[in-house]
């Protein structure tokens, strides 16, 4: 009698687990498509991060280039600006003579 005993309390308890068991398996499917969404997900957002670390490389890259860049401008501005000083100077020192020669023929001219 025992063992009947124990056939009947096994055959209740598979009965009253059974729609429990049911619903966990049920659930253990949709947390296993949440699980492959969410991968996914986590490969788009690998994606996603990639292309802004090579954006936040490129901005760097642009920056340092334009820091260069406006040295560079800097100086060659103060490059011309020296040749031009040079030339004006020179420039005036040619005229600078050519006055005082024409003064000074000017000067002979008017002591005659």
């Amino acid at each position: 009698m025992d063992t009947d005993l124990k056939e009947l309390l096994r055959s209740v308890l598979r009965e009253e687990l059974a729609p429990i068991n049911q619903r966990l398996d049920g659930m253990d499917k949709r947390l296993g498509g949440m699980d492959i969404r969410l991968n996914g997900m986590d490969k788009r957002f690998d994606g996603i991060e990639q292309r802004l670390d090579k954006i936040e490389s490129d901005v760097q890259e642009l920056k340092a280039g334009q820091a260069e860049l406006q040295k560079n401008i800097v100086e060659n501005l103060g490059n011309f600006t020296e040749k031009i000083a040079h030339q004006v100077e020179d420039r005036t020192g040619a005229l600078n003579k050519r006055v005082f020669e024409v003064e000074t023929v000017i000067q002979r001219l008017t002591n005659q």
